[in-house]
Order: structure tokens, then sequence, then C-alpha cells
């Protein structure tokens, strides 16, 4: 992998309440930080080695490494968040479910390992 060998990005969307947080109209939008946490500690415990990177994609992001990801968003807006990706390549899009996305992380950093 180009950017670190053990390195997983998590690109989310602040979680936020367009309607107002007491709104019958609609729910929240985007990811709370104890999910990314969660998810992250998950995959931690999994797979030790590994490193998750929070990115925040409504900030800007760099093409040289976030292409794909600007491409599922400008396709499928904040919607297809949360995103995981290792190196270039995009891993998971929307909420996962934790036992196939990290023997899908391990294989994609091309180790055999799997714990979920």
């Amino acid at each position: 992998m180009s950017d670190n060998n053990k390195n997983v990005r998590l690109y989310f969307a602040p979680q936020s309440f367009p309607c107002g947080p007491d709104s019958s109209c609609c729910g929240p939008v985007g990811q709370a930080q104890e999910e990314l946490e969660q998810w992250a500690q998950q995959i931690k415990a999994a797979l030790p080695e590994v490193t998750v990177d929070f990115i925040d994609v409504t900030k800007p992001l760099r093409l040289d490494r976030d292409g794909a990801v600007i491409r599922l968003l400008n396709s499928f807006g904040l919607q297809a968040c949360p995103i995981f990706a290792v190196g270039r390549e995009i891993v998971s899009m929307g909420p996962p479910v934790t036992d196939e996305l990290i023997p899908l992380i391990a294989a994609k950093l091309g180790g055999a390992e799997s714990g979920a």
C-alpha cells in the first residue's frame, strides 16, 4: 500500500440535524463520533497492527489519495458514508457489517488474519 502498509481510512460525514434535533420530519444525517470510535475499536481489536484514520468528507479531500472516494461522493452524496478504504481502494461504503468488513480489510492489507 502506498500510504501506510497497515492503514485504513474511514471517511465520514459529521452527524448533523438538518431539521433540528427534535424534528419529526427527518432524523440525523452523518455518523456520530461514538459510531466512528466503535468501528475503529472493532478493527483494531481484530487487526492490532492496523491504524484507522478518520477523514471528514465535508473538508477538502486530496485527489491523489481520495480520488475513488470523491467519485463515490459525487455519485451518491453523503449517503455513501461511512466509506472504508485501504490504499486507493474502497473496501466498503455505507454502514458496515463488521464481521464482513474485517476480513475484507485483512485481505486488502495482504494478511491472512480475519479475526472478528
